[in-house]
């Protein structure tokens, strides 16, 4: 095991992950080969502790108390947490065995005891930390972290039940940093208040068993640690008489007393035992007589605190009435059917205002109607149930029956005028139904009707009449346009004059015989229209002027004033701004 690091991590790992004596193998598989399989792992690792602090095996193969000691200690091959595992796995049903272990190493190795009270101070803290992380679930979604608070809870009250039990040497331990004390606050508070968060989201958790569980263990160790200081008064009373210690052990046992019981749970245990057995008192004529000795006065006359007045009914329902009105006072959008349901859960009207606050409500009743009203029992129905006879009337069945059909049959005239008529004057003028009725005819005057300008008859006998004569020069033979073409030239030699003056004005038109327009023509008439349009190059404003002391002309002085106008849509003001701008999200500054 020391040259071999994976076998001890085999054994610690075993001891980790099985399952503890609280929840047996057969509640998790019903597989004979693997529960049979899990009882031999069981008895093979329980050998290797025995045989780890064994420290001769044999004449010929022993080591000594002090090196074995050493060697198991420093080496972690046997640890506080795996003496823990091995109570919590195999319990009370091998208490001879898991005594014998405990010891052992507590005897070879002192130091042993030192992190046992340090294990104990811890699970005692934890047992105290507890009621925190209760009042965090809060909601339906942490019922998960309840039940784990069950389990955590389970198995720190039987690891230290069984501990007491096995090692009785540890209950001083447990008497020095109050345990008992401890014990009783969880026992009090937290229990309570688990059991109740667990039951309100399911009455049926198979985790309301295991709460019960860790009361019987935390109650069976507060037992063993009182025990411990009877044992001492009676073992001190037996050898000497009075002493200092044996008054200091007595007082010891005292306060605990003081401190950790009541009255009423005194009361309460007594009634559960006179109970209990009903036949051994039968001849007992009055009830047993109830005495605080620690208080110092007899309570002879007084009722038990197990006392329970008797209520009655009526009693009960105007209990039951004040507290409906006490939540609706504080919580007015309420509904009493939903409080009475609140009340129904809760034991008092503060526990289920404070669900409410704190929307911690169970499932069911978060899904409820929360303005939902009470309506109260029928009692036709209820003399229905006793007797078996109900109500006849001769108006049952009836089609026109107002008061029993919410949908009667025919027309059933209330008040004055016709059903869906007007009732006052002023509705009538409001009524503007007519309108309603001339949209549709408006709407149809709205329609105009369009016709297909195609027409398949169309005469095209005079089509030929507007022809252009550029076409008809075209079709023409060539002698024909030759003839043509020297009487242009002739009427152009005549009208050279006027040709001249009229080209400086506008461009050459296009002579029908050329190929295709002078390109020279097209750019000078596209920049003639430019120029007519967008005018000529803006010339650029002065805002030097002169030199100072000269005097500035109005057009520099304008020029100026507009510059400063404009200058916002221009220039660049914010480079700052906007470099620190881009920089927060995440781009990069230009």
């Amino acid at each position: 095991m020391y040259f071999d690091a994976e076998a001890i991590g085999a054994v610690v790992s075993f001891l980790q992950e099985a399952t503890p004596c609280y929840l047996p193998i057969m509640a998790v598989t019903d597989d004979a080969s693997i529960i049979g399989l899990h009882e031999r792992l069981m008895q093979r690792i329980l050998a290797i502790v025995c045989r780890l602090i064994t420290n001769k095996e044999s004449d010929a193969e022993w080591m000594t108390k002090d090196y074995m000691a050493k060697l198991i200690y420093s080496k972690y091959l046997i640890s506080i947490p795996m003496l823990f595992d091995l109570l919590t796995i195999y319990g009370r049903t091998n208490a001879g065995i898991l005594g014998k272990i405990f010891d052992t190493v507590m005897k070879i190795e002192p130091k042993y005891l030192i992190d046992l009270e340090k294990a104990i101070k811890f699970t005692g803290k934890t047992l105290a930390s507890v009621q925190e992380q209760m009042d965090v679930a809060t909601t339906r979604e942490d019922v998960q972290l309840l039940n784990d608070l069950c389990l955590h809870t389970l198995d720190c009250a039987v690891s230290i039940g069984i501990l007491l039990d096995v090692y009785p040497e540890a209950r001083d331990i447990c008497v020095a940093i109050n345990m008992e004390q401890t014990i009783t606050s969880v026992y009090d508070n937290f229990i309570p208040c688990l059991y109740r968060g667990i039951f309100m989201y399911n009455e049926k958790s198979s985790y309301l068993n295991l709460i019960n569980r860790a009361r019987v263990e935390m109650l069976s160790t507060f037992r063993s640690i009182v025990n411990s200081f009877i044992e001492k008064i009676l073992n001190e009373n037996q050898h000497t008489k009075k002493t200092s210690s044996n008054l200091e052990h007595v007082e010891a046992l005292l306060s605990i007393f003081t401190l950790t019981l009541d009255t009423f749970k005194a009361d309460f245990i007594l009634q559960a035992f006179l109970c209990a057995d009903e036949n051994n008192f039968a001849k007992v004529n009055k009830p047993p007589q109830q005495t605080n000795h620690v208080n110092g006065f007899d309570s002879l006359d007084e009722e038990g605190a197990c006392a329970l007045p008797i209520e009655s009914e009526a009693d009960k329902c105007v209990d039951i009435d004040a507290q409906i009105q006490l939540v609706q006072d504080i919580l007015p959008d309420l509904g009493d059917g939903f409080v009475r349901k609140l009340l129904e859960r809760y034991d008092n009207a503060e526990s289920a205002i404070s669900a409410v606050l704190e929307g911690n409500l169970p499932p069911d009743l978060d899904e409820c109607d929360k303005a939902e009203i009470y309506i109260p029992p029928d009692r036709q129905d209820q003399l229905y149930l006793e007797t078996g006879v109900r109500r006849i009337n001769v108006f049952d069945g009836d089609d026109y029956d107002v008061r029993t059909s919410e949908a009667p049959r025919g027309i059933i005239k209330t008040g004055k005028g016709f059903p869906g008529q007007p009732k006052t004057v002023a509705a009538l003028l409001d009524d503007k139904s007519h309108v309603k009725e001339l949209k549709s005819r408006y709407e149809q005057y709205s329609i105009v009707e369009e016709n297909c300008g195609y027409d398949d008859e169309y005469d095209d006998s005079y089509d030929a009449l507007t022809e252009s004569e550029s076409k008809k020069t075209a079709r023409k033979p060539q002698s024909m346009r030759d003839v043509l073409v020297d009487e242009i030239e002739e009427e152009d030699e005549d009208e050279d004059d006027e040709q001249d003056v009229q080209s400086t004005e506008r461009p050459a038109r296009k002579n029908p015989l050329d190929f295709c327009e002078n390109p020279e023509d097209i750019r000078a008439r596209y920049e003639q229209r430019r120029q007519q349009k967008f005018g000529g190059a803006k010339k650029n404003a002065d805002v030097v002027g002169k030199a100072k002391g000269q005097g500035q002309t109005n057009a520099v002085l304008a020029s100026r004033q507009k510059k400063e106008v404009h200058k916002s849509s221009r220039a660049n003001h914010n480079r700052k701004q906007g470099a620190s701008w881009k920089k927060t999200r995440g781009m990069i500054p230009s």
